[in-house]
């Protein structure tokens, strides 16, 4: 039997996995601790959207685990995916913003961005125009989707406070040392709870967005890798074999 022959029963018998496995396996997993969907937990790499990741790359037959999924700061991860061929961000709300940044592979979740205000602070925003003309102070983290929607919504960057980290930015609130934590919705109540505070003290006073949350891919990345990517979630969502979108 000739090479060549040898070769192709191997594919027959076995199929294509080695090689579309070693496209994923190219790839460079990165994510921030955005709980529930993605977060460490006493080192162990946890939430919604590390399970499907996990689930898609058991599937495809890639060797990357989650031990291999890098853990950096929010702007970090950014501006890194932004740069670099064969990275993938997670969980990154899609904006209308952010589509041309990058290629994207999803949905993972739903997502609602606010503005969070501790109840005895008594703020309302009605709308548009009071978001832009009030002299509330907010606090946010570089590059993350609340910074960016206010921006787009016309609020003045004097009166944005960066935070570190969305701990950071939790505490500055809890501290009334600012009036309004932009952020995503889930996560933040989250971290209340984590933290020993009680979600039922703040209370949302305005929604910035309600974009779902995606897989976010360098755009010079390999196109045909992406379309297995969407193409293995997409397979695994009809059989059931990862949560629903909530």
């Amino acid at each position: 039997m000739t090479k060549l022959w040898r070769c192709l029963l191997v594919i027959l018998f076995f199929g294509p996995l080695h090689g579309a496995a070693s496209d994923l396996d190219r790839l460079t997993f990165i994510t921030e601790n955005y709980p529930p969907y993605n977060y460490l937990d006493e080192g162990e790499l946890k939430g919604s959207s590390v399970r499907i990741l996990e689930a898609m790359l058991h599937h495809s037959g890639a060797s990357t685990e989650a031990t291999d999924i890098q853990v950096l700061p929010w702007a970090r991860g950014y501006d890194t995916t932004l740069l670099t061929p064969d990275t993938v961000l997670f969980s990154t709300t899609r904006t209308s913003a952010r589509e041309d940044l990058f290629q994207w592979v999803g949905p993972l979740a739903a997502g609602r961005v606010v503005l969070l205000a501790r109840k005895d602070s008594n703020i309302s925003i009605a709308n548009l125009e009071a978001l832009q003309s009030g002299k509330f102070s907010m606090v946010v983290i570089g590059e993350d989707i609340g910074a960016q929607k206010l921006l787009e919504a016309g609020v003045s960057p004097a009166r944005m406070h960066a935070a570190v980290n969305n701990e950071s930015a939790m505490n500055m609130l809890v501290a009334n040392r600012v009036s309004l934590w932009a952020y995503g919705e889930d996560v933040a109540h989250w971290l209340l709870r984590k933290h020993g505070h009680d979600p039922d003290h703040f209370e949302t006073v305005y929604v910035l967005s309600e974009d779902p949350l995606y897989f976010a891919i360098n755009g010079d990345t390999d196109p045909a890798v992406v379309e297995r990517l969407q193409q293995i979630l997409d397979d695994l969502r009809a059989q059931g074999a990862i949560p629903p979108i909530e």
